[in-house]
């Protein structure tokens, strides 16, 4: 599954900071059943915002990766997600920075949990616990009847019902929407998840285990309390439990990227730019 960096800027254009540090690696991680391309255009204004160069990749079973068997742990899935990263980029300098969205931030956490030293700081968007949240919270109920008609819909209307879920500012509009919906259904033709990988992911997020603490200093949450899939009550439930600081956007939805990407970029450089002292968590 390759990862290729998704800057939108060649590396060799992408400047080191003045003090001849090393420019930040970004390392972008989706979530259950959503392969890199979902980002869209977000990891190329990561990039600029932050003057960094960043990197998508897709777990066993979506995207690049779409014809592997998806493991049945998030343990195992963060262990070939790694190796397939470190084996393709040989050169990167650690420690990385890696950002989570829903799912993904579960794999974040693993990868800093069992290699600590490899990471410099993470942000997790829209995710959840099942130690630190009730399952009516992690999934609200009233999506359980679109995701049973997502099952047993052809792509284009997966991908409609999907954004309907998912995203609740920008692209409402229905040519847009419309668009952005039939360029998604192309990915899952071109890149299908299996019914059976979908249930594997599914499987292995319900079972993920977190540490009762944050496994490394510097973890920033972003939620949106508009997410209609997952209650937002969730990432507070983290940033509380690990003392973490977190901001809440007022109207996006739960593809917090697709939304809204510009705020993300704004709130990780404030994040970046003004520490906040370890052990306090801070509601924005």
């Amino acid at each position: 599954m390759p990862m290729q960096p998704r800057s939108g800027i060649p590396n060799s254009l992408i400047t080191s900071s003045t003090d001849n540090k090393p420019t930040p690696t970004w390392l972008l991680i989706r979530g259950l059943c959503r392969q890199q391309l979902h980002w869209e255009d977000f990891p190329v204004k990561l990039a600029q915002r932050l003057n960094c160069q960043v990197f998508c990749g897709d777990i066993a079973g979506t995207g690049t990766a779409w014809e592997q068997l998806t493991p049945t742990s998030i343990t195992d899935i963060t262990l070939q997600f790694r190796l397939v990263f470190r084996q393709q980029n040989p050169d990167i300098s650690y420690p990385i920075h890696l950002l989570g969205i829903s799912m993904g931030g579960m794999i974040a956490t693993e990868w800093a949990t069992i290699f600590p030293n490899e990471i410099d700081a993470m942000v997790f968007i829209n995710t959840s616990f099942k130690q630190f949240s009730p399952i009516y919270q992690r999934l609200k109920p009233n999506n359980i009847t679109t995701l049973m008609r997502i099952l047993c819909s052809n792509s284009l209307q997966q991908e409609q019902l999907i954004l309907n879920m998912t995203s609740h500012t920008q692209h409402r509009h229905f040519h847009s929407h419309q668009a952005l919906a039939q360029r998604w259904s192309e990915y899952a033709q071109q890149q299908p998840v299996s019914r059976q990988n979908a249930l594997r992911q599914l499987y292995a997020a319900s079972r993920f285990n977190p540490p009762s603490t944050a496994p490394i200093e510097h973890v920033l949450l972003l939620a949106s309390t508009h997410d209609q899939l997952v209650d937002v009550r969730c990432s507070t439930a983290i940033a509380t439990q690990w003392h973490c600081p977190i901001y809440y956007h007022p109207t996006a939805g739960h593809d917090l990227p697709l939304d809204d990407s510009p705020w993300i970029c704004d709130k990780i450089w404030h994040w970046l730019t003004h520490p906040i002292p370890s052990r306090h968590s801070i509601a924005i």
